[in-house]
């Protein structure tokens, strides 16, 4: 059976950024992605996380989307249903390898709502900064035990619970634990 590969993120930005005629320093100053990071995720070295993602594509004036995938052109064709296969699924990663992100939204909606299913390692943390004016975020738990952190407040979370909080300030989903903890993210923008 064939194995279709997640998109070549990479690749997609060194096209981009040749295109708007930006050096790596360019890009890497216009985004605040570091220009050795940078030059890490064109060359495939590194899996960007989706905060780097979108500091990438608002400097390049671009959507996530455009990044990830285009929508397939024959929509008017489709079956009632469309079945995304597991290793179909795009996955984003955080830097230390300690967060994954299951990207499980369609690409077309990625501008308004996001969907992911998180998997945090023990100690492993995902560190945002704030998203668009009136974003909020929702994190069920669904194993092991994490905390949140938005401003001044932290709240702990075990499996079951569901928090739901602003996410246009800068805010940390947290496994302070050994074991491994897994959620699912919905991620709202007005």
């Amino acid at each position: 059976m064939a194995r279709n590969s997640p998109p070549d993120v990479g690749q997609k930005i060194k096209a981009l950024r040749a295109e708007r005629k930006l050096t790596l320093d360019g890009l890497a100053k216009a985004s605040g992605v570091s220009k050795s990071m940078l030059s890490q995720i064109e060359r495939g070295l590194t899996n960007p996380t989706l905060a780097t993602i979108w500091s990438l594509t608002q400097s390049l004036g671009i959507d996530i989307s455009t990044l990830l995938g285009e929508p397939d052109d024959s929509a008017a064709n489709a079956p009632a249903f469309d079945i995304v296969k597991s290793y179909q699924t795009p996955e984003i990663q955080s830097a230390d390898g300690k967060c994954t992100l299951r990207i499980l939204g369609p690409i077309d909606l990625v501008s308004r709502t996001e969907w992911y299913d998180m998997r945090l390692e023990g100690g492993g943390q995902l560190n945002s900064d704030g998203h668009g004016s009136g974003t909020v975020e929702h994190l069920t738990v669904l194993e092991g035990i994490l905390w949140v952190k938005n401003g001044d407040s932290r709240k702990q979370l075990e499996a079951g619970d569901t928090a739901r909080y602003e996410a246009d300030v800068p805010h940390v989903i947290e496994n302070r634990s050994d074991a491994p903890a897994r959620a699912l993210m919905m991620v709202i923008t007005p």
